[in-house]
């Protein structure tokens, strides 16, 4: 890697770096983080307000050499799917996986990376087979279409596929812990070969390695704009043997549909395709990969989708496009200090189909996700408590739900109950820190009292949680607790990490002018990271 050794500080070409797109990438970066898996308001401000100076701090350490990429910040977040329970009346355990942000500045270089890759990636990308993670247009602030637009692209080729008269069955193939086993060598070197700068290559392999403490040069981190374009792109190879077999096909990430005349051509296809998937590290996933008839996968809830179509529909005749996100609703970045008001009659929206969709939800079991995601948003914009009442039983139900759960009950903390339910959950021990974050989150919007202060500063002196846990509830703290409890927080200060150690200064924000500047003083100029966040917290909120 042109002499960079991981773990050693590297820099970039000043001529290269003129030519870096940084005020999109920092567009791009405050954009992404909506969807984090992890709530870390102190880093959102250095990004609303203090972008400038972090774009700064980067080429100023790769101009001198000196940039060192940080650790990410990591928890394990809940997903769907849970074990099978054998003749068990009951639902199984959970599944996780891990959850992942990275330090400011190392976001800024991971997004201005990617997005020199993306026109690179956007040639090579064969549009016909691979539909998931579709550039937008180069100067969107988010990098991808909608989810939903990508997804109905999908449907249409499937569709389309299922017609051909020699389509009979199709093959669905799924991968194995997809993201976690992308060879990142293996990816460099295609990325160099499709035209990437091997400048740039050998920074960004440095980089994904750092991410994965070298342990085996595997795997990317995900929930982040880059590693969505670079985890889609790691299967062109894939779709590139399937166009030259050839046989029909449509991927969206990891998941495969391949038409097929009859099983015997199944057979025959997987004895090259398996081989090809290990020769990039990847593992078939034989318990959700099968052979359907075609019309088996055509019949999935049609119905379903039309109600999806409908709301979709209801949306678009009422809100201007660049106002209405598909993937998130309304749903904006969370500050518990946004009072700006909305504009008389710009929430005057109806929502009767969206509604219909909703009432729909025990109808299509295995769907209730994708109809919560894409209507609960819609709800909290328009201060709609249509669904509390269901978000309050399911809570418990969907732990990977959590934080849309928290975002919409956000809107409702002071309905009788609402709140008191949330602060009693914080005390639930079979609630993952994550979930408890996200029910943090939402209390930030509202107002604390003792009582809940109390509960809260538990989390925070407990060491035995996640930084990113105890973190949100030195926010809390801060911001509600009485002269006494923001003492201890100065007291607590030196023993925390320093991720906990800037939430506990960013909470200073709410502190009397006399706090905030011994804090600013004590605490402001002590890292780079302290540096950027006194630059935020100095300027109008």
């Amino acid at each position: 890697m042109a002499g960079i050794k991981c773990g050693d500080p590297f820099g970039l070409d000043a001529t290269l770096l003129k030519t870096l797109k940084w005020e999109r990438a920092l567009k791009r970066v405050a954009h992404d983080q909506r969807s984090d898996f992890i709530y870390a308001p102190h880093f959102g401000i250095i990004y609303a307000k203090a972008g400038d100076e972090l774009a700064e701090l980067v080429s100023s350490e790769l101009k001198s050499g000196k940039y060192l990429p940080g650790m990410p910040i990591t928890m394990e977040v809940p997903k769907s799917g849970r074990m099978r329970a054998v003749s068990m009346n009951r639902q199984g355990p959970g599944f996780s996986r891990p959850g992942s942000i990275l330090w400011p500045k190392d976001r800024l270089f991971y997004q201005l990376l990617a997005d020199e890759a993306a026109p690179i990636i956007e040639k090579k990308t064969d549009k016909t087979r691979s539909f998931s993670h579709r550039l937008a247009a180069p100067d969107q602030a988010s990098m991808f279409a909608p989810t939903r637009t990508c997804w109905n692209a999908l449907q249409q080729a499937l569709a389309k596929h299922s017609k051909k008269r020699g389509s009979k069955y199709i093959l669905r193939v799924d991968v194995a812990n997809y993201f976690g086993s992308i060879n990142q060598h293996t990816f460099i070197n295609d990325l160099t070969g499709a035209g990437y700068p091997k400048t740039l290559a050998d920074r960004l392999e440095v980089m994904l390695v750092a991410y994965t403490e070298e342990r085996s040069s595997r795997g990317i981190l995900q929930g982040m704009y880059p590693s969505d374009l670079f985890g889609n792109y790691y299967m062109d190879p894939i779709d590139r043997f399937l166009k030259e077999y050839p046989i029909p096909s449509a991927r969206y990430v990891d998941d495969l549909y391949i038409f097929i005349g009859s099983v015997d051509e199944a057979d025959d296809l997987l004895r090259g395709l398996v081989p090809l998937l290990r020769a990039y590290d990847l593992v078939l996933n034989e318990a959700k990969s099968a052979i359907m008839p075609k019309n088996a996968l055509m019949s999935e809830e049609p119905d379903l989708e039309t109600l999806f179509e409908e709301a979709l529909d209801e949306i678009s005749s009422q809100v201007a496009d660049e106002d209405f996100d598909a993937d998130y609703g309304f749903q904006s970045e969370w500050d518990e200090d946004d009072d700006e008001e909305e504009e008389e009659g710009s929430l005057d929206i109806k929502l009767e189909a969206t509604k219909h969709l909703f009432n729909s939800i025990s109808k299509y079991p295995g769907h209730e996700e994708n109809i919560e995601r894409f209507c609960l948003p819609l709800f909290a914009t328009i201060e709609s408590d249509y669904a509390v009442g269901h978000v309050l039983n399911s809570f418990k139900k969907r732990p990977s739900m959590s934080q849309i759960y928290a975002a919409y009950l956000a809107r409702f903390l002071d309905e009788d109950g609402v709140a008191d339910y949330l602060i009693e959950l914080l005390s639930d021990a079979s609630l993952m820190d994550w979930q408890k974050m996200w029910i943090l989150a939402a209390l930030l919007q509202g107002s604390g009292d003792d009582g809940a202060v109390k509960v809260v500063n538990q989390i925070l002196t407990d060491t035995t949680r996640r930084d990113v846990l105890r973190a949100i509830a030195a926010i809390y703290v801060g911001k509600f607790g009485d002269h006494a409890r923001r003492k201890s927080l100065r007291l607590l200060y030196p023993s925390c990490s320093p991720y906990v150690q800037l939430a506990i200064y960013f909470s200073s924000r709410h502190w009397s002018a006399a706090d905030k500047k011994n804090a600013r003083n004590a605490w402001g100029a002590s890292s780079a990271m302290h540096s950027l966040l006194t630059s935020a917290l100095l300027k109008p909120q």
